[in-house]
């Protein structure tokens, strides 16, 4: 099934804009959580369509480099050049309507086991898109949380290109 989307054009965002830093803070925590503060995320683009968001940008350092992997779990990949700059998350907005004890971290909005999230059933996530999330200023979502559904570090391919069949999430959000 293809689900179809009221608002099929992605909807840039850029600095400023209302909930950039909401969706920039949310889309960056697996980054953060898996190599510190030892990296930055330099967006090349953060595209919106409905209640979901795609975030595409590359590491840097925090003086604007590469970023010094040594001492993380990536360290081996990256010392053998098997890593690019590349970092990529999908996210979704979600209104909190379940008590923070099924499965989710409350302070986080990130599910607890990341396969929960990559399950859900693509025709439910599909008819939750077409019913419409609250909307604040300029059209963003308001209340509820924005939900890491997948991410990759330093992919050396389009890791993200099964991610609309795999989250029911709009084609046109990844360019293709």
């Amino acid at each position: 099934m293809n689900p179809s989307f009221a608002q099929a054009t992605p909807q840039p965002m850029q600095p400023g804009d209302a909930g950039y830093n909401v969706v920039l803070d949310a889309a960056t925590r697996p980054l953060r959580d898996a190599l510190g503060g030892q990296v930055e995320l330099e967006v090349e683009r953060m595209d919106r369509v409905g209640s979901w968001a795609f975030v595409l940008g590359n590491m840097r350092a925090p003086d604007g480099g590469r970023p010094d992997l040594s001492g993380t779990s990536f360290a081996d990949a990256s010392a053998q050049g098997a890593m690019s700059d590349v970092y990529v998350v999908l996210l979704r907005h979600e209104q909190d309507s379940r008590p923070a004890d099924e499965g989710e971290a409350a302070d986080t909005g990130v599910p607890a086991d990341a396969d929960a999230a990559a399950s859900a059933a693509p025709a439910a996530a599909a008819a939750r898109d077409q019913s419409g999330a609250p909307a604040g200023a300029e059209g963003f979502p308001s209340g509820g949380t924005w939900r890491v559904l997948d991410h990759a570090i330093g992919p050396g391919d389009v890791a993200w290109i099964d991610w609309p069949q795999a989250h029911a999430a709009p084609r046109a959000l990844f360019g293709f």
